[in-house]
């Protein structure tokens, strides 16, 4: 959902910001000049008399440059310091600050508040403004050089040149299946609130995670009709997640914080390039919160699929502590294969077979039928199969192997899809 603002800046500022990529993000209600204010569905006016409502319906004022002075202008008619958006032709987006009573300083950028209280909250805002410029800077550039970009990122990570013509290992053809496979049907599966009605088809909505709510703005929510705990996410990409064990005490400011942020994402248009994220309409939604018994994490079954055949199952402990990641075959035997990002745990031979490994295998089968390839999740809580999600391209492919071979043997199972045009990011 685009924000709806105004803009404001000079007749040459303004061309520069409605050809830069950046203004497509936006809903634009209205430009404002010097002398004047046009307005749509209003009569041009003068910022003198700029009628309150008007700062109520918009999400923001973009300036065109940084203009201290207008900014001041528009605050003391009432515009929040939230709703001040900087942005600049050769840096992009720019941000501002200032400090409360209790010396917390806040971070105004592109529309959204940061309370920056420690290295945890600096940390986040850096990853937040990271993003949105380097969003920025992908929707500023053709298509045409998404190979390229994708070319030296792989390089510079592996120290192998990617030949897009000619790829050969598992990492490198999920790079080319990012471009070359970017199908609406991949959009929809990987949102995380369409997908729901896929698997309610497929195999049934008892295998759902129950949802409480779905929102476009946090704003919307009423926590006081959600149960004491439960579990919020955005539907458009990954770690986006915020998990309320107690609704009485946990800190709504700072989750607003996190899921604007979230919300003003497109994950697609990140370097790595992963565009069929980029088409989901971006959303909030509550589910259920899930426990296991005592143990501190949900238990990931996350299986591999190549055209409709389980090669593998991923299975994933200890995530909020130390995650060791360990992969099965089909019969629940254990294999020689390690992430160099996660690894095994000592004893593999040790880890129970799930009660539920058949179901679960089916499930997934019935699931990944007509895809190349995909990995389809399940937990298992308290003797009961659920789903997580589907994943086409873990990672972004930007992993390797510990085990020798592992890249190539699963390169050669994952025969690539007709080649479809790779999409303009929106």
């Amino acid at each position: 959902m685009r924000r709806k603002v105004l803009v404001h800046g000079t007749a040459n500022t303004l061309q520069k910001f409605f050809s830069d990529a950046a203004c497509r993000e936006f809903e634009i209600f209205g430009v404002v000049s010097d002398d004047k204010i046009s307005v749509r569905g209003l009569e041009v006016i003068s910022p003198q008399s700029l009628p309150q409502f008007v700062l109520k319906l918009v999400d923001g004022i973009i300036f065109t440059a940084e203009d201290k002075a207008a900014a001041k202008f528009f605050v003391k008619r009432g515009l929040v310091p939230r709703k001040i958006i900087l942005w600049d032709a050769a840096p992009g987006w720019k941000s501002f600050g200032a400090r409360t009573a209790d010396g917390t300083q806040v971070i105004y950028f592109c529309g959204l508040e940061f309370h920056i209280r420690n290295e945890a909250d600096a940390k986040f805002f850096n990853l937040i403004a990271w993003r949105l410029q380097n969003q920025r800077r992908i929707k500023n550039t053709s298509p045409k050089l998404y190979p390229t970009i994708l070319a030296q990122d792989f390089q510079k990570r592996t120290g192998r040149p990617l030949d897009f013509n000619n790829p050969r290992t598992f990492t490198e053809k999920l790079q080319w299946i990012k471009l070359f496979d970017a199908t609406p049907i991949k959009s929809r599966l990987a949102d995380k609130y369409l997908v729901r009605r896929w698997v309610t088809e497929k195999i049934g909505a008892q295998y759902l995670i129950p949802l409480l709510g779905v929102w476009d703005d946090f704003d919307a929510i009423d926590f006081d009709a959600l149960p004491e705990q439960f579990v919020l996410k955005c539907n458009h990409g990954c770690s986006m997640n915020i998990i309320v064990r107690d609704r009485k005490t946990f800190d709504r400011e700072r989750a607003r914080e996190k899921i604007n942020a979230w919300l003003a994402v497109d994950y697609g248009a990140q370097r790595i390039l992963e565009p069929h994220y980029s088409p989901i309409n971006r959303k909030i939604i509550a589910e259920k919160f899930m426990a296991n018994g005592d143990l501190p994490d949900l238990i990931d079954y996350k299986f591999v699929c190549f055209d409709g055949k389980i090669v593998y199952c991923q299975y994933l402990t200890d995530r909020s502590s130390n995650l060791k990641l360990n992969y099965f075959d089909e019969n629940w035997t254990p294999t020689t294969v390690e992430r160099s990002d996660h690894p095994r745990s000592d004893h593999p031979e040790n880890i129970p077979r799930p009660k539920n490994f058949e179901l679960m295998k089916k499930l997934a089968a019935v699931l990944a039928e007509g895809f190349s390839f995909v990995r389809v999740d399940f937990y298992e809580i308290d003797g009961e199969v659920y789903f997580g999600e589907m994943t086409f391209t873990p990672g972004a492919g930007n992993f390797s192997y510990k085990s020798e071979g592992t890249d190539e043997y699963l390169g050669d199972l994952l025969k690539l899809p007709k080649l479809t045009p790779i999409p303009r990011l929106v």
